[in-house]
């Protein structure tokens, strides 16, 4: 059976961190299902086209609330200021991330997007790391700065752009194991 893992996008999200998550786990093998956060303006809109922080436009496979949770091994949220406020704002997406805290499937957050976990309920006392400064808005003393990526539990949280890639890789360890994630690296040319 394959690992299906959703990549949740609002406007504004950075377009690294979404990039190395899909790819890296799509070679991966696994099921990546890129669903658009909607906001009020989609109700009346069925455009899948999701636009970062810097003008990059993805079409996502779907919207979030046509996604099937039950199906979910894991969810995966890239970082950027306005796409982290736009995933802040979504009750349907707390609605998911509940459902699949509740079952203990895998909750990653890069960059800003930790924000989004903790203002969700999600991120109360598990250790993390996010980009330097979001911290100071998330009340959790557990930040930690030793390592680029940080599991507590089921959840998965990495530091910013530079260690998308980093993220992206150790969480196929995690979905497919290490043997084929340290394949992967080989083939990618990441010594």
């Amino acid at each position: 059976m394959r690992v299906s893992v959703l990549v949740a996008l609002a406007k504004g999200f950075e377009e690294l961190e979404a990039i190395s998550v899909i790819d890296v786990l799509r070679r991966a093998g696994c099921d990546v299902i890129v669903a658009k956060v909607e906001s009020k303006n989609d109700v009346l809109d069925s455009n899948l086209i999701v636009e970062s922080q810097k003008g990059v436009k993805i079409v996502a496979d779907k919207f979030l609330s046509a996604v099937d949770c039950e199906c979910l091994d894991g969810i995966v949220f890239p970082g950027g200021w306005e796409g982290t406020q736009n995933l802040i704002a979504s009750s349907s997406l707390k609605e998911v991330l509940e459902k699949l805290n509740a079952k203990g499937r895998i909750i990653a957050a890069i960059c800003a997007a930790p924000l989004a976990l903790f203002k969700h309920g999600i991120l109360k006392g598990q250790a993390f790391t996010c980009y330097p400064s979001i911290e100071k808005m998330i009340e959790n003393p557990q930040y930690k700065t030793d390592s680029n990526v940080i599991q507590d539990g089921n959840l998965i949280t990495s530091r910013g752009p530079a260690t998308a890639l980093e993220f992206a890789f150790y969480l196929a360890s995690v979905f497919v194991g290490e043997q084929k994630a340290k394949e992967l690296k080989a083939e990618m040319l990441v010594l």
